[in-house]
């Protein structure tokens, strides 16, 4: 019985050498329908964004995945220029710690120029990465190929994924996180205030460089407090002794404060900033103590019994340089 087995094992190696030298088998499965589960994927221009993974439907890894060309979905135009032009940004070079890097010579030494383009796909996980220079593109749908590969052979599927870039704001503040008010506070009772909500708040990126949020308080007539003479202060927090003493302040956050006549400015690091919440959200908190301001509802706040609060929310997901101008309706500053 052995020697019958071998002999048609033999026969079969003759039979594959005579009619193809025994072709290599591929090494794996390269499906045929690799996909993406996010259809569109939104993309917010000038945030970052990662995408799911692709779904390889069991295909053999590793794998290699290359993009290849973007089109605008609605012209079927090819658009690699846009996609594939290279920016110069700040990149990490080390792990950024918040509780050691408290300083932007710190943060800078983990730091280095990197060319990049908006968009690039990982090469292992095919996920779409965005950065936040998409903030430069046309807002659009766009679509785009992949070249994959891996031991069974090299595919190309055509138009295989689809991204929106939307347009949204470098920022968030009201109404997405929270709502801005003055609270007028007695003095001398911290939990005695009413919040009025008629202020005006305006905030506008105004320079991709350096990373630093200008703050201006303005009265009724145009005049700008004066933060550097102690017009503009931190707001106390409620309760005896309370813990913390103050409420949050940009301060708290940023790596630099500097004062001046006309305005506040507090250098940062990284986006988002802040990065993470000290507590109640984002909120930013200051105060104009009594001597420095008079509301034209003297009836209801007589001058030399309420401090005025300013409060407003901000977070940047996008670096470089903004502005913000609190400005009260009814109050005149002395």
């Amino acid at each position: 019985m052995t020697r019958i087995l071998f002999q048609y094992a033999a026969a079969l190696v003759l039979g594959c050498l005579g009619l193809t030298g025994c072709k290599k088998l591929p090494d794996g499965f390269l499906s045929p329908i690799i996909r993406y589960e996010e259809d569109p994927i939104i993309i917010q221009k000038g945030r970052v964004k990662v995408s799911s993974a692709l779904n390889y439907d069991g295909s053999t890894k590793p794998a290699n995945v290359k993009l290849v060309h973007v089109y605008n979905r609605e012209t079927g135009a090819i658009v690699d220029s846009l996609f594939m032009k290279e920016y110069t940004i700040k990149g990490w070079t080390g792990l950024y710690d918040p509780k050691t890097d408290t300083t932007l010579e710190l943060i800078a030494a983990k730091q280095a120029d990197m060319v990049v383009t908006p968009i690039r796909i990982n090469p292992v996980s095919g996920q779409l990465e965005a950065n936040f220079t998409t903030i430069y593109l046309p807002t659009g749908k766009y679509e785009f190929d992949l070249e994959i590969s891996n031991g069974a052979g090299t595919s190309l599927y055509e138009r295989i994924g689809k991204f929106d870039l939307v347009d949204a704001k470098p920022y968030e503040a009201h109404p997405e996180i929270g709502t801005p008010y003055n609270r007028m506070i007695r003095v001398g009772n911290e939990s005695s205030g009413t919040n009025l909500f008629n202020v005006n708040v305006v905030i506008k990126r105004i320079a991709d460089a350096p990373n630093k949020v200008i703050v201006k308080f303005i009265d009724k007539k145009g005049a700008i407090f004066n933060p550097k003479a102690g017009e503009i202060q931190r707001r106390p927090n409620t309760g005896n002794n309370p813990t913390p003493p103050y409420l949050q302040t940009l301060q708290d956050y940023s790596l630099k404060t500097e004062l001046f006549d006309d305005r506040m400015e507090f250098s940062y690091g990284v986006v988002p900033f802040p990065l993470s919440s000290l507590g109640n959200g984002f909120n930013i908190y200051y105060r104009i103590p009594t001597q420095y301001f008079s509301h034209d509802n003297q009836a209801t706040y007589p001058d030399g019994s309420f401090s005025a609060n300013p409060r407003f929310v901000f977070r940047a997901f996008v670096p470089g340089s903004y502005e913000i101008l609190f400005s009260f309706p009814d109050v005149t500053r002395k």
